[in-house]
């Protein structure tokens, strides 16, 4: 079964349905009323000339049944005067004016349109239609007691063809009556786009006089009903297929909802305002004509400009449309449109606000300027001016430095148009900002200096050009304190300076930051003393006499590995690595590694 079917069950008991047989055995038959079958009311009721709503047409056709529907119901799902809930259609399918994509299927001979509605009599019975009691929305093909749970594929139903032209087929197969013998045969076809309805009835037999039949549809609020008659086949009498004993054999009905009347509105017309007007009068429009399967009631056109207006009166610039509607008996309707279009050569005039300049926003790469507004002339009242930006922002939108055109346009209602040019610009006036780092202290690596690198940070509203420094990082500095004075510029020609001092160490500072390492050790001065007075020699012999200087230093790394197991861990290798620099620095022919 498809997603979403339901079952329900409305428990009636066989006294129940004995009793009411009873009760209608012997009640007379309804005979066919003198009025229209679509415009029947309840017995007792009053009859009318005229009930606004759809009216079906009834009409034979030839008996061509489908084959059998593909959707079985389970048998042990089929409930004695139950309902099959929400059976989709697989299309929109429209009954009484009203669009429904799925439908409820009642055991007892009757589809319904829209919420399931449960009934404590289990709707066994085939009653009055039109009637505002429930059921209603209905399609009623045999509206009395059936049992399709007693047999095997009693209700089957399917989808076929393809869209816009697919059917909804539904068939009560071989489905005994409740008071036997009695026999239900029949097939129901709702076809989409032209919402017909067919029933094809193979046969519909009921021996119990009492158990009466309703066949035909009716509205959602039980005001309109559609119906065939019968022949009695008792006294041979015609009667309406309402709440009748009846006995049907190949018969196929078909419901045609009404069809709409057809307008043709007369050609659309172009003309031009009169006397450069933005008017134009004594314009004949024509009539529309139309055609219905029934009566035209009338034929009605109206404006669009203003719908108070007669259809003689002037023309305003532009395009109007007229819309024709024709409305038959049936209170149905077809709408077209006819178009008068004056056209109105002549372009507006335009004048543009004065350039601006302005300064950037604080910080900003952008200003917020107020622009003003054009001033438009035309022959018509109807100008519409626009603008659009060379940045291709909004026109709201903040403005980038630099120079914005801005294109401003008015245009009338016929088209015609004319533009003028703005100049916006946006001047940078603020300069970036320079971070450089703190006046630090590098060692020297050569006889030299050495190699110095180091990190600018700048910034801008709009962006920096150029950062030039006096002395570039990642180059050689000399002995000795150098000042470094970097300049950052953007491309307005704003720019910024900032400056500071790096000290390159000489080998005889490098040798007294030894000591200082190797004293702050703490190591008793028998490891200390010795290699201390190595130093000492050094940095005393490398004022006159580098050569000494640079022997003392081997000689203190030589000493430092004896002396490793004094000094705490890493510190050799530390102490190591300074004195191999301090020789590179002494310009000495060597230096010795670590021991």
């Amino acid at each position: 079964m498809p997603d979403g079917v339901s079952y329900a069950d409305m428990l009636v008991s066989d006294s129940t349905k004995t009793a009411y047989l009873e009760s209608v055995a012997n009640e007379g038959l309804v005979a066919a009323p003198d009025v229209s079958a679509n415009l029947l009311t309840p017995p007792g009721g009053s009859k009318s000339a005229s009930v606004a709503g759809m009216k079906y047409s009834i009409s034979h056709v030839p008996f061509e049944p489908e084959a059998y529907p593909g959707i079985t119901v389970p048998r042990d799902s089929i409930k004695d005067d139950g309902a099959i809930k929400d059976v989709p259609l697989g299309f929109t399918f429209n009954f009484y004016g009203v669009d429904y994509d799925k439908l409820n299927i009642y055991s007892n001979g009757f589809v319904k349109f829209g919420p399931y509605v449960d009934d404590k009599a289990g709707f066994f019975m085939g009653n009055f239609i039109p009637s505002t009691a429930e059921p209603k929305n209905i399609i009623a093909f045999a509206w009395t007691d059936w049992s399709p749970q007693k047999v095997d594929g009693g209700i089957r139903f399917e989808t076929r063809g393809q869209a816009p032209n697919r059917r909804f087929v539904l068939q009560f197969n071989n489905v005994p009556a409740f008071s036997p013998p009695g026999l239900l045969m029949m097939q129901m076809v709702l076809f989409e786009n032209t919402n017909e309805i067919v029933i094809y009835t193979n046969t519909m037999n009921v021996t119990n006089s009492s158990q009466r039949i309703t066949q035909g549809i009716e509205n959602a609020d039980g005001t309109i009903a559609a119906f065939d008659t019968v022949q009695n086949p008792i006294n041979g009498a015609v009667s309406n297929r309402v709440r009748n004993f009846f006995k049907l054999n190949n018969d196929a009905v078909r419901f045609a909802p009404p069809r709409p009347p057809v307008v043709t509105a007369p050609a659309n017309i172009s003309i031009q305002p009169a006397n450069g007007s933005c008017l134009a009068a004594s314009v004949n429009v024509g009539t529309a004509t139309a055609t219905d399967d029934i009566h035209v009631e009338s034929i009605v056109g109206v404006r669009s400009d203003d719908p108070s207006l007669a259809l003689d009166a002037p023309y305003p610039s532009g395009v109007t449309t007229i819309t024709w509607t024709a409305t038959d008996n049936d209170g149905m309707t077809d709408s077209e449109a006819q178009t008068v279009t004056v056209s109105d050569k002549e372009s507006p005039l335009i004048t543009a606000p004065l350039g601006i300049v302005a300064d950037n926003d604080p910080h900003l790469p952008s200003a917020v300027v107020a622009t003003g507004s054009p001033s438009a002339h035309d022959n018509c009242s109807d100008v519409v001016i626009s603008s659009s930006r060379s940045d291709g922002a909004l026109a709201d939108a903040p403005f980038i430095v630099g120079v914005t055109t801005i294109t401003w346009k008015a245009t009338d209602a016929s088209g015609n148009s004319s533009s003028a040019e703005q100049s916006i610009t946006v001047r940078d006036v603020e300069a970036p900002t320079i971070t450089v780092p703190d006046n630090f202290i590098v060692n020297a690596t050569s006889i030299t200096g050495g190699v110095v690198n180091y990190n600018i940070a700048t910034h801008d509203n709009v962006g920096v050009v150029s950062i030039v420094c006096s002395k570039i990082s990642g180059t050689g500095f000399p002995m000795g304190d150098t000042y470094v004075e970097c300049t950052a510029s953007d491309a307005a020609g704003n720019s910024v300076e900032g400056g500071f001092v790096v000290s390159v160490l000489n080998a005889q500072l490098q040798m007294q930051n030894l000591l200082d390492y190797l004293y702050g050790l703490g190591v008793p001065n028998g490891g200390t003393n010795p290699l201390a007075n190595q130093v000492t020699a050094a940095l005393n012999a490398s004022v006159s006499d580098n050569h000494v200087a640079c022997v003392k230093m081997n000689d203190f790394i030589s000493m430092a590995a004896k002396k490793a197991r004094d000094f705490p861990s890493g510190s050799i290798n530390y102490m190591t690595d300074e004195a191999n620099r301090i020789i590179s620095v002494l310009g000495c022919s060597g230096s010795r590694s670590r021991g």
